[in-house]
């Protein structure tokens, strides 16, 4: 089974593929679009549209998860939140059979880590996560898209 999390930031979308094998083993992807300064906004959501809908293709992705903004952001990015808009609208329309958006609190329910603030030691990389070698080491992002990614597997 293969899913795809996703962190978006006003300037690239950081994303990770999971291939999960029956075995329990999995690979993992980690890549980033960089967003085209020179672009204007529609330009750029089209970019970013067009560019996941064939990567969720070339990697037959069939679950995906979006980390989103916070409801209560001091200073929400309305960019970011229009990219994150554009990209439920492209997984509504692909071939994504079961899809979620998540603030940390819905991730960690997923995850079945409790509400109580412990999914930040794994996003801050002080608390390994599904024995995943050098996970401190992965960017807040990365991380981020990569818990995101596994908790669209419970869905």
């Amino acid at each position: 089974m293969i899913a795809a999390g996703i962190r978006c930031t006003p300037h690239k979308v950081f994303y990770t593929i999971i291939d999960l094998k029956e075995d329990s083993s999995f690979s993992l992807v980690n890549q980033e679009l960089i967003i085209p300064k020179s672009f204007d906004i529609p330009n750029k959501l089209k970019y970013i549209r067009k560019t996941l809908l064939d990567i969720f293709k070339e990697y037959n992705v069939i679950r995906a998860g979006i980390r989103i903004t916070e409801h209560n952001a001091q200073s929400p990015d309305l960019f970011r939140i229009m990219l994150e808009a554009v990209i439920q609208e492209l997984i509504a329309s692909s071939n994504v059979a079961y899809y979620f958006t998540g603030v940390k609190g819905s991730i960690a329910s997923k995850l079945g880590i409790g509400n109580d603030g412990a999914i930040g030691l794994y996003i801050d990389g002080s608390q390994e996560f599904n024995n995943i070698t050098k996970w401190s080491e992965y960017s807040v992002e990365y991380r981020e898209c990569i818990l995101v990614g596994f908790a669209s597997f419970n869905l």
